[in-house]
């Protein structure tokens, strides 16, 4: 008879076992491309996370100190003078705080033009969604500046008109305008007196659970009160009403270090949190400085390992440390 053609078992076993050892060492090579593409992606990550971290606070320091109005133009504080400009708490990661005006990045214009003394209701139209608070600080350009003070809060949609209460900037019992501004004239709106702090604290960022990450995170809080001098960690559980915001900038952070040089030479002010220039912020800071901001994140190798790091100086000049 004749015998039906075929393969036996032991090929097929051969057969087998050289697709399996082809199959590992093309699941290797896959594997190694896949880690290898992981770890360029979270080196990319980490890299954009520093370069947005880095320019969020060069662009803080720039505004270091910047009070505008000066103070005279204001309400008299109902708290403690206000803190120096500069307040650095070094240690394992540096602790960075400063005071300054924050303007608010929505251009808007008067809707209608401000006869003058009388006015209390002002019409403002946004070029975007702008939330003013009781106490932010209205400048109107015209023939001359002028600040008024937002007497309650309102809420404006982007390229409507709305209704702002306003008062005398100074909180004298006076007319909150004493010029006529036109129809059309822009208006800025400042912040008054805001209290930057940038401190690295460990946050879970895994919805069920997991260690904390060092994270660098930005607050913004009111000043004065008492949420400035409140540790950083409880900062970040204050409700949103109270004024208090965080902002979560760069994780994994093994090292932030911050360093101030009012002469200009390196190594300078680290040694506890004295001020270098006078606590009256009204307008007496008025040498240069530099300020040197290192940020280094872990790698994506072992846990810990040095990855991308960010240094930048910046140079403070006169123009924006105060009028």
């Amino acid at each position: 008879m004749p015998r039906n053609s075929g393969f036996s078992l032991l090929e097929l076993a051969v057969a087998l076992a050289f697709l399996g050892l082809l199959l590992a060492g093309m699941l290797r090579v896959c594997l190694a491309g896949l880690e290898g593409w992981s770890r360029v992606n979270r080196t990319l990550t980490a890299q954009r996370a520093l370069r947005w971290s880095m320019d969020r606070l060069a662009e803080d320091l720039r505004m270091l100190g910047h009070l505008f109005p000066p103070l005279e133009q204001r309400p008299p504080a109902a708290g403690p003078s206000p803190p120096g400009a500069f307040m650095l708490v070094p240690g394992a990661n540096d602790e960075l705080s400063f005071l300054m005006d924050l303007p608010v990045p929505v251009p808007a214009v008067l809707d209608r033009a401000l006869p003058g003394a009388e006015e209390a209701i002002v019409r403002v139209r946004p070029a975007g969604d702008l939330r003013l608070e009781a106490g932010d600080l209205l400048l109107v350009a015209g023939a001359r500046f002028e600040f008024a003070r937002v007497a309650a809060p309102a809420e404006l949609e982007a390229g409507k008109a709305g209704p702002v209460a306003v008062a005398r900037a100074d909180g004298a019992q006076a007319p909150a305008f004493a010029s006529p501004h036109p129809g059309g004239a822009p208006v800025q709106v400042v912040r008054p007196l805001r209290l930057v702090r940038y401190a690295v604290l460990p946050l879970a960022l895994e919805p069920a659970g997991g260690p904390p990450v060092p994270c660098l995170v930005r607050f913004e809080t009111a000043w004065p009160g008492d949420r400035p001098a409140l540790p950083s960690a409880a900062l970040l559980r204050a409700p949103r009403d109270s004024g208090t915001r965080h902002e979560r900038l760069a994780e994994d952070v093994v090292r932030f270090r911050v360093d101030l040089a009012p002469g200009g030479r390196f190594p300078g002010l680290r040694d506890g949190p004295e001020d270098p220039w006078p606590a009256d912020p009204s307008g007496s800071r008025r040498q240069r400085a530099l300020v040197r901001v290192e940020l280094a994140v872990a790698g994506p190798g072992a846990p810990g390992s040095r990855g991308p790091a960010r240094s930048q100086t910046l140079l403070v000049a006169p123009r924006n440390l105060g009028l």
